[in-house]
């Protein structure tokens, strides 16, 4: 039956406004939403998308800054963890060297009077063998 219609002269035009009509299409409503949406698109990009977008991208500078900052101080923890170790045994070689000193001078001063101890024991014995002869 809408074929029929649609042959006959005008009755395209017939039909669209028939069905504007029942669904309440007004072509200059139309036209007056699309300007409405053109013109809050452009404010909010305007006023809304371009600063959100700005915040986004300087929260991404921080974010790069802030790791970059943090392999700059992994590295020089890696360093003084390094310098740390190098002054330990450094630390830990010169107290070697003091105990191998002390010991050294221990058994030194040991054998001093081990040997001063034998010189005045055989002096004693040497006085008792003039006293008894």
């Amino acid at each position: 039956m809408n074929l029929i219609i649609a042959a006959e002269p005008g009755g395209i035009t017939d039909m669209l406004r028939d069905t504007a009509e029942t669904f309440g299409w007004d072509p200059w409503l139309f036209l007056s939403q699309v300007i409405s949406f053109v013109i809050v698109a452009l404010l909010l990009r305007r006023f809304a998308y371009k600063p959100i977008l700005a915040v986004l991208e300087e929260r991404r500078r921080r974010i790069e800054e802030g790791q970059l900052n943090a392999e700059k101080i992994k590295k020089e923890l890696a360093e003084a963890e390094k310098r740390y170790q190098e002054i330990l045994a450094k630390a830990n070689a010169d107290a070697q060297k003091m105990i191998d000193e002390a010991r050294e001078s221990a058994a030194n001063l040991s054998e001093r009077k081990q040997q001063e101890a034998i010189g005045a024991a055989e002096q004693i014995i040497a006085k008792a063998r003039e006293a008894s002869a």
